[in-house]
């Protein structure tokens, strides 16, 4: 006797990532990451940098030349030497902040060529979402319908409705032109067959 299959749950549908579908634009985001944590890290190096330059000039530190503490042989905890490790921390950052704005433009550019294959993956799941909706929505605009011709057979047999206490759908709007066959012309306009 042949096992008994379980039946297995359909995994769930899960949009892919910018990333995932971008070579480019993973490229684009791990460069991004690195660039950002290395200014982070540069930010607190120009923090400590200030503090210590304050503590050596409190100290009686003296700024010279780099030529001169070099000659000197001044340790690179001097002023002098703090100072300069403080402009290349601040000329490193400025490059980082040019790199940071380009790599912004890339990575728009990339999204939208990233957007376009996640588009293209998730197009089959979309229609079929749609297609759903629209077959439910037109059962809900048929039901609708039954449900004013029967208030209107009503009317016309001239009954007195408040012993019925009809409730009128107006959240679907105009019953000639409501919201389901407005949605339904923007479906077909859009290139969706409902």
């Amino acid at each position: 006797m042949a096992p008994l299959l379980k039946k297995t749950a359909a995994e769930p549908f899960r949009v892919p990532s910018l990333a995932e579908s971008s070579q480019e634009y993973a490229g684009l985001t791990a460069k991004q990451t690195e660039l950002h944590n290395r200014y982070t890290e540069l930010r607190a190096e120009r923090t400590k940098l200030n503090g210590e330059i304050e503590a050596e000039k409190a100290a009686g530190g003296q700024s010279v030349a780099p030529e001169v503490a070099r000659l000197l042989g001044d340790p690179e905890d001097s002023v002098t030497g703090l100072s300069q490790r403080l402009r290349a921390v601040a000329t490193e950052m400025g490059n980082i902040e040019s790199a940071q704005e380009i790599l912004r433009r890339r990575m728009e550019e990339a999204r939208g060529r990233a957007s376009a294959m996640v588009c293209a993956t998730v197009r089959p799941e979309y229609d079929r979402r749609l297609g759903v909706l629209c077959k439910l929505l037109s059962e809900v605009e048929t039901a609708r319908q039954s449900h004013d011709e029967l208030l209107d057979d009503l009317e016309r047999e001239d009954v007195a409705k408040s012993y019925l206490r009809p409730v009128i759908p107006f959240f679907l709007g105009d019953r000639n032109d409501g919201h389901i066959p407005r949605f339904m012309r923007e479906v077909t306009e859009a290139g969706y067959v409902n």
